[in-house]
């Protein structure tokens, strides 16, 4: 195998144990990135690492020997189909009848030799029939005992019907007058999102709470996104608790909001009314009893 072809097949062990990529850490999931020597990487490995089902898919490893033999401008083409479901479907299709054309091209397995019939051996004699015994009389069954009483369980009630989902904020339109969102952009990698994110957190503390929806933007929603916002909330951003809530709701991941919304709870002063509306937010109710208990063991 040339060296050319060593970042592709990494990636295709990496999409055979997609299921220990998403079990890291994002750190470790970025050193992992940084091994690969390869463009994109950081996004191809995120799109691989958020996949669902229990086995490898044979199609993304065909998409990755595509990309392979293409070379690696095909890496952006690779990624978009994987995020997009009408795109990353059609190209399931297309592995589909690949792998349908591939076997049906292999030429049909030799069938493998018939073993000699075995000799042929006279059956023995069958036994004389033993005489037939008298039919014995018949006895009366006892009659059946009556059946028990049926006694009717009463009806349970009807389950409660589970609360409305919470409606997700819309998508804001990015502004070219902001200038954190606009070098996050042109950001290469994810990785270096996240450096200048660090170096302009005191910008970000100066940014309303619309300009953060736009930094926020730039970040895959996922571990990423609620990596950033902890830095963001962290730094002071923004200073209404309110504007900080809005954010939150950003993830798509109850499990991040929470993480978020715990932070928010250690890191910010809140009065009666702030903590009420902190715990409104928290999205389950065993989630929302573990903050109270931890709110009220500050007070």
């Amino acid at each position: 195998m040339c060296s050319s072809d060593l970042p592709f097949e990494r990636l295709k062990i990496l999409s055979r144990a997609w299921a220990l990529l998403r079990a890291m850490t994002p750190r470790d999931r970025l050193v992992v990135v940084s091994q690969l020597g390869l463009d994109h990487a950081d996004e191809v490995v995120d799109a691989i690492a958020k996949r669902g089902g229990h086995q490898a898919s044979p199609v993304l490893i065909s998409m990755i020997e595509r990309a392979q033999a293409q070379g690696t401008a095909q890496l952006p083409g690779l990624i978009a189909d994987l995020r997009d479901p009408h795109r990353r479907t059609e190209r399931l299709k297309e592995g589909a009848q690949a792998a349908v054309d591939a076997l049906a091209s292999s030429p049909p397995p030799k069938p493998a030799p018939r073993p000699p019939p075995p000799p042929v051996v006279a059956a023995p004699p069958p036994p004389p029939k033993p005489e037939p015994a008298p039919p014995p009389v018949p006895v009366a069954p006892p009659p059946p005992p009556p059946p028990p009483p049926v006694v009717l369980a009463p009806e349970p009630p009807p389950p409660a019907p589970p609360p409305p989902p919470k409606p997700r904020p819309e998508p804001v339109v990015r502004k070219a007058d902001n200038a954190l969102a606009g070098k996050l952009a042109e950001a290469s990698s994810l990785t270096g999102r996240f450096q200048i994110l660090r170096r302009h957190l005191k910008e970000a503390r100066g940014l309303s709470a619309e300009e953060l929806y736009l930094v926020l933007g730039d970040f895959p929603d996922g571990w990423a996104r609620r990596r950033a916002l902890l830095e963001i909330l962290r730094s002071g951003a923004p200073a209404a608790l309110a504007d900080a809530l809005a954010l939150v709701e950003l993830l798509g991941s109850e499990r991040d909001r929470a993480w978020c919304l715990s932070a928010l709870a250690e890191e910010r002063p809140l009065d009666a009314r702030d903590r009420e509306a902190l715990l409104d937010a928290v999205p389950t109710p065993a989630a929302r009893r573990r903050l109270a208990a931890r709110l009220g063991g500050e007070s």
